[in-house]
């Protein structure tokens, strides 16, 4: 069995708000025009004389504006798809009200939701056991990729159906890499920090000019650059930190003996540049001021956007000498499918779920443009066609070393905590060994 680390979640955030691949499907799908926050979908003038009307299903998906109406066409492919129910589709984006409604008597029967939420509304017991609903049922689990079923699960069961993954890979700047004399982007993470050096530039001040390592965005500093050296933040059970474990200290003394030759306050103050541009027509990267970029397949399609003249490629993140097997390591989030326990209409809510999650998806990615966790997709040409990078992210999907999220009840402090430590390394003011120890001692009081 791989072994996987665990991640700090906090991509779909980025997805959510509206960085994404663009779409590619084909065909466009007529939707009725939305009315508040609800969108009918599909049936509506009522069941044929002598037959049973169809059975509302209610579900509700944070999606707004054009996505909405993307998971509009899902919804009405499925009631055309069938005639026992017909799915009412509500976009209810502020997620506050899914909370009140589920607790309440008036929750909806289905629920869209990231991964992180299916442990956290699980906590609560607010959601249906769906490897109960679907094995007595006779559904595959086995279409799901291991690390979506691992952020869908608590204790061996499965509380969500996964339906996108979202991953991160290496881009790189073929022209800087040319400058330095290589052909082919790095194998390893020795190899990378080699080029790197040769290729970071300073100007007479000694402000960076072109940043070699990457350290920006700050969150690949934070997390596939740990895991490429094997770094975990928890334990296989998702809950024991091990902050000061190896991998970690590895990847820092790195990290720091970098920004210790060009000056901590510059290559402070060059990511704080790289952030305040990030994904505009100043972008350090699409200004060709980044050779190395931890980023997701959506970065593609803003080059295309901002500066398609950028000469990129991208590549599997590699691991190091010592952990080669970590090739394409990633942090690994999902959006996913939830039946609440106060669902009015559960077999309607399971119908459809279990539906969009396998027969529904592909169609849904394809619109959308993201990438599947139904790994009966990884091969499947119309996706690899839909952004110019696909075809690496599904190579690396396939690796199987996703690394799936935390699933500690006190997830968002021990992220605080991690991101206070980090910056105390990354300032100067803590060695790796003392700052990973003492968030090691802080962490153990978590649960």
């Amino acid at each position: 069995m791989k072994k996987r680390t665990r991640i700090i979640s906090g991509i779909l955030a980025i997805i959510m708000g509206g960085v994404i691949a663009a779409g590619c499907k084909r065909e466009e799908v007529p939707v009725p025009s939305q009315t508040g926050t609800q969108a009918p979908s599909g049936q509506t003038g009522g069941a044929p004389a002598g037959e049973a009307a169809p059975i509302p299903v209610s579900y509700w998906y944070y999606h707004k504006g054009d996505e909405a109406v993307i998971m509009e066409h899902v919804i009405q492919r499925f009631n055309e798809s069938q005639t026992e129910y017909v799915v009412e589709g509500f976009s209810v984006p502020d997620k506050q009200k899914y909370l009140v409604a589920m607790s309440g008597d008036e929750s909806p029967d289905v629920i869209e939701l990231t991964n992180t939420e299916v442990v956290s509304y699980q906590s609560g017991g607010l959601l249906e056991n769906l490897t109960d609903m679907g094995t007595s049922r006779g559904f595959d689990f086995e279409v799901f990729d291991a690390p979506a079923a691992d952020n869908n699960s608590i204790g061996g069961q499965m509380y969500g159906f996964p339906i996108t993954s979202v991953i991160i890979q290496m881009f790189y700047n073929k022209d800087i890499l040319e400058q330095i004399n290589e052909a082919e982007p790095p194998k390893t993470m020795e190899e990378l920090y080699d080029m790197a050096l040769r290729a970071t530039t300073v100007d007479a001040d000694g402000n960076i000019d072109v940043l070699g390592y990457p350290l920006f965005p700050l969150a690949s500093a934070r997390q596939e650059l740990i895991y490429a050296f094997g770094g975990t933040w928890v334990a296989e059970d998702g809950v024991t930190p091990t902050a000061d474990s190896q991998g970690i200290l590895d990847s820092l003394r790195m990290n720091l003996e970098f920004r210790n030759r060009y000056g901590i306050d510059k290559v402070q103050k060059f990511v704080a540049t790289g952030n305040t541009n990030r994904y505009t027509p100043q972008d350090i990267f699409f200004a060709g001021k980044q050779l190395f970029r931890f980023d997701g397949p959506w970065l593609a399609n803003q080059i295309t956007d901002n500066n398609p003249d950028v000469n990129f490629g991208v590549a599997m993140i590699p691991g190091t000498e010592a952990n080669p097997e970590l090739l394409g390591v990633s942090r690994y989030e999902n959006t996913s499918l939830g039946i609440p326990v106060g669902a009015k209409e559960k077999e309607g809510a399971y119908a459809f779920a279990s539906w969009f999650a396998t027969e529904g998806v592909k169609d849904f990615l394809l619109e959308i443009g993201s990438l599947p966790a139904n790994k009966t997709l990884f091969d499947d040409e119309e996706l690899m066609a839909c952004n110019e990078v696909f075809p690496s992210f599904m190579e690396a999907l396939k690796t199987g070393n996703g690394v799936p999220s935390l699933k500690m009840a006190d997830t968002a402090q021990y992220t605080s905590l991690i991101e206070e430590y980090l910056d105390y390394v990354y300032n100067g003011t803590k060695t790796p060994e003392d700052a990973m120890n003492e968030l090691q001692k802080a962490a153990s009081q978590l649960r």
